[in-house]
């Protein structure tokens, strides 16, 4: 399938292209940001966060606490000693454990005698692809989008990773769908999963919610896998669905059953194995979906209605499966929505065991059948071993959407590989609160505010209207006045469309420099995978720390 099936996807604008020689000379000094340290609270260059990161992991084997630096060479030479011994003595010995504090020791050692090497700051070659939708104005719960992909070429020969964002989803205003998918053994199941899913997703939720309607395209292409999905498959899907019609109000439980059908039929379509290669081994990928519901079906009205709280402005459903992650800013604090399925979640180790399947020890955390870190995907059919441990079944969550919610972050493992939620967070709010202060479209003297215009506009028409009074037995006089308050209304309507105009410029410039900056920060920081970042903006996104 092309992208011709999905028509709601809105023409992007690559920012790059945009002003971006008087941009890059109003905020250059934005890269030059420090970071703030999660574990020590220290300020942080973005080309210094690798070496810094890998002190407090050398720290952390060697025994220290938090805070805690060894000051002399002796008392460091008897810290590795002792832990050396206590791994000998252990009961199973790990030769590998050893050369990990030999390493740390060496690392210390450098900084302790002032014998690390002085890092300039380097320049990385970007070859970032950045898009951005100007959301509109009218949007209850998104200002902007922007999403920013990296190969990583100096790690990665091929671009896995691949995202979608359809604005008007399922053709319903004030709904967008936003997904991210990271390929694994190659590109297909990813391209395929960000064309294929999104409509799979929305003839689901089409059962759920009647506001969510199909085109005659998008009916066609899911009725032409009617051979795929056989009808004991309908049927057993059919047992655990909730009948629309019965529901007072859209059922949230319903909502997070259509993501899970939607992703074991994105599953069973990939094993049909289109576009794969190599016999032995198909590709797969990881995802992670949002659909942001500004709540204007009827249905989801009754249910805004029927709540306590009526400050909600809509609601976020976040499926992912995989190790992708989404992040919420709210009231400044870091919230993670989604859930870990990789070998480093002891849950996720017990299923594959249970399973029968096989965890190497090639990792850190090990790697399922010596080939893959992550438990829950969406192919890898190549593999019948593998794909027994592997599942598509995926975690949802739904939350609610208010005034102090400021933005939302979406990303491949590539970011979470170098970074915790809290940094992102942390890292967000420094770049918005500094291209805030440094915009030229930002600002005060180019744009009137919404205040100021509001008082201008009112004032304005209180001195015609007043004009209108004194003339009014003037029918030449008082046509010219009717004539003027015509024309001011007019101006105001203009300046009211600039204002518009320039918040959306702002919002989307925004969002796109965040997501390119984080980007460039992950790839100093030893990123060594490729890397895709989604930024939503919210409408708490004003509230930033300055």
């Amino acid at each position: 399938m092309k992208n011709s099936v999905l028509p709601t996807i809105v023409e992007t604008l690559h920012t790059d292209v945009q002003n971006a020689d008087a941009i890059e000379d109003h905020r250059s000094h934005i890269n030059d940001l420090q970071f703030t340290c999660c574990i020590c609270r220290e300020l942080i260059n973005p080309w210094d966060i690798l070496r810094h990161k890998q002190h407090h992991k050398a720290r952390s084997l060697l025994g220290y606490k938090t805070g805690d630096n060894p000051s002399v060479l002796p008392s460091l030479i008897i810290q590795k000693e002792q832990k050396i011994s206590g791994i000998e003595a252990s009961f199973e010995y790990k030769q590998r454990e050893i050369q990990k504090i030999n390493r740390s020791y060496e690392m210390l050692k450098e900084k302790l005698l002032l014998l690390t090497p002085n890092i300039n700051r380097m320049n990385i070659a970007s070859e970032a692809i950045c898009q951005v939708i100007n959301m509109d104005i009218n949007n209850d719960i998104v200002r902007s989008i922007a999403a920013c992909s990296e190969r990583n070429a100096s790690w990665q020969s091929d671009m896995e990773d691949s995202f979608v964002i359809l604005n008007n989803y399922g053709q319903r205003k004030n709904t967008c769908f936003v997904g991210i998918f990271d390929g694994y053994h190659g590109k297909s199941a990813a391209c395929t999963a960000t064309v294929e899913l999104p409509i799979l997703l929305l003839d689901q939720m089409s059962r759920v919610d009647d506001s969510y309607t199909l085109t005659e395209e998008e009916k066609v292409f899911v009725s032409s896998f009617d051979s795929v999905f056989k009808e004991d498959y309908k049927q057993t899907e059919e047992s655990f669905t909730t009948d629309r019609r019965e529901a007072k109000y859209v059922n949230i439980e319903g909502i997070h059953v259509a993501h899970a059908k939607a992703f074991w039929r994105m599953d069973r379509m990939l094993r049909l194995g289109r576009g794969e290669s190599s016999k032995s081994r198909w590709s797969g990928c990881t995802a992670v979906t949002c659909l942001l519901d500004g709540l204007t079906s009827d249905k989801t009205e009754a249910m805004h209605k029927s709540t306590q709280d009526r400050r909600r402005l809509g609601i976020i459903h976040i499926a992912n499966i995989g190790n992708l992650k989404a992040v919420l800013c709210r009231n400044g604090k870091a919230y993670c929505l989604t859930r870990d399925h990789s070998t480093g979640n002891s849950l996720e180790m017990q299923r594959v065991l249970q399973c029968g399947g096989s965890v190497s020890a090639n990792e850190d955390c090990g790697l399922i059948e010596g080939c893959s870190k992550v438990t829950r995907g969406l192919g890898f059919h190549g593999d019948p071993k593998l794909k027994s441990s592997i599942i598509p079944v995926p975690y949802t969550v739904s939350i609610p959407v208010y005034s102090t919610c400021q933005f939302l972050i979406l990303a491949s493992s590539g970011l979470w590989e170098v970074f915790n939620e809290c940094e992102v967070v942390t890292m967000v709010q420094d770049l918005l609160a500094a291209f805030s202060v440094c915009s030229p479209i930002a600002n005060p003297k180019d744009v009137i505010s919404e205040h100021n215009l509001q008082e201008h506009n009112v004032e304005e028409k209180n001195n015609n209207l007043k004009a209108s009074d004194c003339l009014a037995d003037d029918g030449d006089k008082k046509s010219e006045v009717l004539n003027s308050l015509s024309d001011c209304e007019t101006r105001t309507e203009m300046t009211n469309n600039v204002h518009i105009c320039h918040t959306e410029e702002i919002h989307g410039e925004t969002a796109a420099y965040v997501c390119q900056q984080i980007i460039k920060t992950a790839v100093l920081a030893g990123c060594q995978q490729n890397i895709t970042v989604c930024l939503i903006l919210l409408p708490g996104c004003g509230k930033v720390k300055h």
